[in-house]
């Protein structure tokens, strides 16, 4: 993430260049994939993947252990990063707080935290995906040893941020002025051919998935079923189209923080009814919960579509 500050700096630093910028960043990290493992394999305690397979959020008490010092740049995504441990994640762990620039308070607490060494009560959207692994296998449940980089190695993230302590962030989930996701066509064409081989051993549920996925996406969703809403936010069932009207997916479960600018907006909607939205996508627990009980005998070398539902970060004005 150093690397993309410094893109930024040098081509992207000028009125109006969102879209320099973009490509200066989808530049760094075609490079970035050349030093990555191809696929990564994520051991997850079953345990886990059904307690939270219909929920929105995680609440984890957080030990920070690195902080960006300010927000990335708008053209980049605006989000601060704080990487750290949570008994309740057992993995290396990365927040992530959205339009980071305009919250200050929770900012505050996040540097707080790091220098004092006390943790956090933190609450946010959980999102497993491979966007930034370092080894070709992560498993959850050993010990995390102390983290050295606002950004490490890791495939767990609390992102974005709803709660610190009692500083709520709801806010934040809005457009980012001067950025520009990835669009409809190409990115959710990577998602929908990206393959994947999920098993089951023991405790343990075994997800191999490649790397190299975009990881944000510009659309319009249009609903196609009822809303599911839960404790913590909401499920929407819902096709996602380009901005030109051309669909891309058929079906998707698309994931609403509770109390998110989103969430107020999408909870009033019919079927049929379309917004245009930016989001970010997570593996998802409820399909993979789903294919286990169908085919509880999958095996490491059956080959499958990648399971995955997409969270809604932000509407943009009509």
């Amino acid at each position: 993430m150093r690397s993309i500050s410094l893109l930024w700096i040098v081509v992207g630093g000028l009125p109006g260049c969102a879209w320099i910028s973009r490509q200066a960043t989808s530049v760094y990290l075609n490079v970035d994939d050349k030093f990555k493992p191809q696929h990564v394999k994520i051991e997850l305690l079953r345990s886990f993947v059904e307690r939270n397979r219909d929920r929105v959020q995680i609440v984890a008490n957080f030990k920070v252990d690195k902080a960006m010092g300010s927000p990335l740049p708008a053209p980049i995504d605006g989000d601060l990063h704080f990487a750290g441990r949570s008994p309740q994640i057992a993995l290396p762990v990365v927040g992530e707080i959205a339009n980071a620039a305009k919250q200050k308070e929770a900012l505050d607490l996040v540097h707080a935290a790091e220098s004092s060494g006390r943790p956090l009560k933190l609450k946010g959207v959980f999102r497993i995906w491979p966007e930034h692994v370092s080894s070709d296998k992560v498993e959850q449940g050993k010990h995390v040893d102390s983290l050295d980089s606002d950004t490490p190695g890791h495939v767990f993230e609390i992102h974005p941020i709803t709660r610190i302590n009692g500083v709520s962030t709801t806010s934040s989930f809005i457009p980012v002025d001067g950025f520009m996701p990835g669009g409809a066509d190409k990115t959710f064409e990577g998602w929908q051919k990206a393959s994947c081989t999920i098993s089951y051993t023991g405790d343990k549920i075994a997800i191999v998935v490649e790397t190299g996925l975009y990881n944000d996406v510009e659309f319009i969703m249009q609903i196609t079923g009822p809303q599911q809403k839960v404790s913590d936010g909401r499920f929407v069932p819902a096709s996602a189209l380009d901005m030109d009207g051309k669909m891309q997916v058929e079906h998707l479960r698309m994931v609403f923080a509770k109390g998110t600018p989103p969430e107020r907006i999408v909870r009033r909607l019919k079927v049929g009814d379309r917004l245009h939205v930016y989001g970010s996508p997570r593996i998802s627990f409820e399909e993979i919960s789903q294919r286990l009980q169908k085919q509880p005998r999958m095996g490491p070398n059956d080959k499958q579509p990648l399971p995955y539902e997409v969270t809604i970060l932000g509407v943009f004005p009509k």
